[in-house]
């Protein structure tokens, strides 16, 4: 009885995969389509980001603001797909373009989310850092440069041919393990995403993992979240423990739903600007000040994050 709902279970996650794969692909081009015109209207991507779902929106430091203020785009592309019928669905490159600005050098920015499968079982997304090139100020305070550096301290081990673990009596490694342990998490920039790694998990380990185990591969949960199971790449030093989960909420939120993201901001803030006129006006026929903190209309509008 269970066997036969466990085999339902996993034909169903493989229609969804196929699934995703064929919209994907059918999508694209309009998707690429609607980034050229987008390029055409301003702000667009800093009001969408302003209406982000509450995954990518907790994350938003203020600090952060000025230089999201100055995205001119953000792509999404499930990059492993190699045509309708092949390709892992699930990996995803996220690009952000920014405008000439006083924060960062890098016109583009991209960091890739590979979906992986531990011997073990677990699954979902890895990642490698990607360093962003600060003008005056690290809005991730130092995290991502260290990361970025510990990474390429492990590289060097294991050309050397060390054990892997020998990276944890590096500095590199008990320097950023300490600045993990003194800032909160809830204080972390969000472009600590970009440096993000998730369990250590090899091409060669994920291929041998779904090649054993195909029918749990593709059984495995559909949403671009893993399983909780696993560790992480090293212990203490995971800057952004959530990355998995705020790009899947680019990845399936807000980057597909952007126009209705944008269209809805545009709607309320036409809405406001309505009922502060109306309002506006009957308070100077009864002769209020239209000033006063308490005035009516100031408590419709949304605290605006941008521009």
């Amino acid at each position: 009885m269970y066997d036969r709902l466990a085999r339902i279970e996993k034909e169903l996650a493989g229609i969804e995969l196929d699934y995703l794969r064929k919209t994907y692909t059918a999508t694209r081009p309009k998707l690429l389509e609607r980034a050229t015109a987008i390029e055409a209207i301003p702000d667009f991507w800093s009001t969408v980001i302003d209406e982000a779902p509450a995954e990518i929106d907790q994350r938003i430091q203020p600090r952060d603001v000025p230089a999201l203020n100055c995205l001119t785009g953000i792509d999404v592309e499930r990059f492993e797909i190699l045509d309708a019928d092949n390709g892992e669905a699930r990996s995803i490159k996220l690009t952000f373009t920014f405008k000439p600005n006083e924060w960062l050098y890098d016109e583009t920015i991209e960091k890739k989310f590979y979906w992986r499968m531990s011997k073990s079982g677990w699954n979902g997304l890895v990642s490698e850092p990607v360093r962003i090139h600060w003008k005056d100020r690290d809005l991730t305070e130092g995290l991502l440069d260290m990361t970025f550096h510990l990474w390429q301290k492990e590289k060097e081990l294991e050309a050397l041919g060390q054990d892997r673990d020998d990276i944890m009596t590096t500095d590199e490694f008990k320097l950023l393990a300490e600045k993990v342990e003194r800032t909160p998490q809830d204080a972390i920039s969000i472009f600590g995403l970009f440096g993000f790694r998730g369990h250590h998990i090899s091409v060669e380990e994920s291929k041998s993992a779904m090649d054993g185990k195909h029918d749990m591969a593709e059984g495995a949960e559909f949403s671009l979240e893993g399983s909780e199971n696993g560790s992480p790449a090293l212990p203490d030093t995971e800057i952004y423990p959530h990355g998995e989960e705020v790009a899947v909420a680019f990845g399936e939120d807000l980057y597909p739903g952007a126009t209705q993201y944008f269209t809805a901001a545009k709607k309320r803030d036409t809405k406001i600007s309505e009922e502060e006129l109306v309002s506006g006006s009957d308070d100077s026929e009864s002769g209020e000040d239209v000033n006063d903190e308490n005035h009516v209309g100031t408590t419709y509008k949304k605290p605006k994050m941008y521009g």
